[in-house]
């Protein structure tokens, strides 16, 4: 249940046991859990689909999602053909995310071409649309300048009711992706425009910026659900304390100290119409810290 209106989604970190961290996430009363899609960043990361599996396998309750599918490294045929088999794995508890990709260094030292941002989110939303089509009626035909598909009508593929969601940031993905999901998570698109994460980019980024965004979206569609994608670092110590100074008062600084702290401001965010958080580590250690307070307090 969600912690006073919000949605908790704990982000598996690259080197945690998948079914060890969904079963305490679960016990903890966490909402979902969920897997990036990376090769390696700053430590390899386990394999999408096989993550996802076991995590489901070893948990009842929660929803289980990808954070996100990476469109640069998925056929969108390959990312409805996996959601639905774990749309079935998770007895119904999967929900069908996917993003547009931005880490330039995986792509490029696996001999792949790193798309410029215009492109990476023109070929995304074809993606949604082709993914869309083939949940919807079980079959696609789709021309357009990154994708042509013409698929048969093939009957297991079709599960409308599996949740589309995307995450969007910058103006363009807001306005042309929004109405085309059920679902949206929002991250700062200018943090990771060059490819990498701009940790400077990320420490200037506000909550005034957030709530604008939440009403960006709102324009858009002003009945969809809309969550956030927020990296936390609850706890103390060296590493939450050097998070804590190079984040200051801005947006990310909220998140980062003392657990219970970090679990007030998040509730807070519904406020300004986020509805879910999916967390994920700047510290190790944040989510089983969270985790704890989350056993203290209960769910209403």
């Amino acid at each position: 249940m969600p912690v006073h209106g919000v949605e908790l989604i704990a982000n598996l970190p690259a080197t945690a046991d998948p079914a060890g961290f969904a079963r305490m996430a679960e016990d903890a009363g966490f909402d979902g859990v969920a897997c990036s899609d990376h090769y390696w960043m700053s430590a390899a990361y386990p394999h999408l689909w096989v993550a996802l599996a076991t995590m489901a396998a070893t948990t009842s309750r929660v929803s289980v999602l990808p954070s996100f599918a990476n469109n640069l490294l998925r056929s969108p045929f390959e990312f409805v053909q996996a959601s639905v088999t774990l749309h079935g794995a998770a007895g119904g508890r999967y929900e069908a995310g996917l993003g547009a990709g931005w880490t330039e260094q995986e792509l490029v030292a696996t001999g792949q071409r790193y798309p410029s941002g215009p492109d990476r989110a023109r070929r995304y939303r074809e993606a949604l649309l082709i993914v869309r089509e083939l949940l919807t009626t079980g079959a696609c035909s789709f021309r357009g300048d990154h994708y042509t598909f013409d698929t048969p009508e093939l009957p297991p593929l079709r599960h409308p009711e599996i949740p589309l969601v995307a995450s969007v940031g910058g103006p363009w993905t807001i306005r042309h992706i929004t109405p085309i999901v059920d679902r949206v998570e929002l991250k700062f698109g200018r943090t990771t425009r060059g490819g990498q994460l701009d940790m400077a980019a990320l420490a200037s980024v506000t909550i005034d910026e957030l709530a604008a965004m939440v009403a960006a979206v709102r324009e858009v569609r002003p009945d969809i659900d809309i969550g956030l994608f927020l990296m936390i670092a609850a706890g103390d110590g060296p590493q939450v304390d050097a998070v804590a100074g190079r984040f200051g008062s801005n947006l990310v600084g909220r998140f980062a100290g003392e657990p219970r702290k970090v679990i007030d401001n998040v509730v807070a965010l519904s406020e300004i119409g986020i509805g879910r958080v999916q967390l994920t580590e700047l510290a190790p250690g944040s989510l089983a810290n969270v985790a704890a307070i989350l056993q203290d307090i209960g769910h209403d």
